[in-house]
């Protein structure tokens, strides 16, 4: 384990992770509860698919953040915005996650903020699909509240939709389908630097794609901070895909796996330290406010 120094450690630190059954017995986010009891902070897992949850006692528990990992549809969102609204500290800001969250509102959020971002159909039911332009195929399609790159389609034409199973995914998205070389590249902010890694694209589960790091060049980095500031996301990552004219954002993830970063346990837990010392000093600042200037102090440093 790696140690860090700075203001973020000087004093104990009380956190509740929000963990879901999803999770429970993955590598992340235990990893970063592991590094900060090492580290002496008191952290409390708390599991709303199993437990009842007193949303009172929570308040006067006086954590100095809540820590949240959960599937875009679960529990542990709406006990995160409960102690949020009440003006607790949330790590990521717990209107920002709702932002990415739902697909529909990122994809706008995007777009509106000047992010290249595909064209983004919505649809309330499957059978209003049949209503997308056939100009616009292929297609993928994807559910609107979807998670870990489950139930995402490519369909070739109108015809092909007849055969998908979509009944229990919800509102759907479609978009036009962007041609990548059978992977997608995955840029992760852990707080303090951003990564990126190639990884297998949903779409193309059969290509021999080498999973690794690679070079983060100045486009992907000014991407990956622009998309920041446009959530009010401090820990996130966004797939990415290129294309003739340039790079363009896929999906937006609050707190995805960060896999392939190296030491990314104790890079986590010094940016929730940081995070839940500043904003427990100052109260919880707006969404959109907070990374502007956390986003202004890393390229200062970098």
């Amino acid at each position: 384990m790696q140690t860090v120094s700075g203001p973020a450690l000087t004093r104990p630190t009380r956190l509740c992770f929000i963990v879901e059954e999803k999770y429970e017995n993955d590598v992340m986010p235990a990893v970063v509860a592991d590094a900060l009891t090492s580290w002496g902070h008191e952290v409390d897992i708390l599991r709303p698919h199993s437990t009842l949850t007193d949303i009172s006692a929570l308040l006067g528990k006086a954590y100095d953040a809540y820590v949240l990992k959960t599937v875009s549809s679960g529990p542990g969102l709406s006990i995160l915005e409960s102690v949020g609204a009440a003006g607790m500290t949330t790590v990521n800001d717990y209107r920002a996650i709702r932002l990415a969250r739902d697909k529909a509102v990122a994809a706008t959020r995007a777009r509106a903020a000047g992010i290249p971002f595909p064209t983004t159909f919505f649809a309330s039911r499957s059978s209003v699909l049949a209503q997308v332009p056939r100009a616009q195929y292929p297609l993928v399609i994807k559910p609107n509240n979807g998670s870990s790159c489950e139930q995402i389609f490519r369909v070739n034409s109108p015809e092909e939709l007849e055969h998908l199973d979509l009944d229990d995914s919800g509102f759907l998205l479609a978009q036009p389908y962007l041609p990548n070389p059978g992977y997608d590249v995955k840029l992760y902010n852990t707080g303090d630097e951003v990564f990126a890694a190639v990884k297998r694209s949903p779409l193309h589960p059969g290509e021999d794609v080498v999973e690794e790091l690679i070079p983060v060049t100045p486009e992907l980095r000014a991407l990956t901070l622009a998309v920041g500031r446009a959530f009010g996301l401090d820990i996130y990552g966004i797939d990415v895909v290129e294309t003739p004219r340039g790079w363009v954002v896929l999906d937006v993830n609050d707190f995805p796996s960060f896999g392939k970063v190296p030491d990314v346990a104790w890079r986590l837990a010094r940016t929730v330290l940081r995070l839940a010392h500043s904003r427990s000093a100052a109260g919880q600042t707006p969404a959109a406010a907070t990374p502007v200037h956390h986003v202004a102090a890393m390229e200062a440093s970098a």
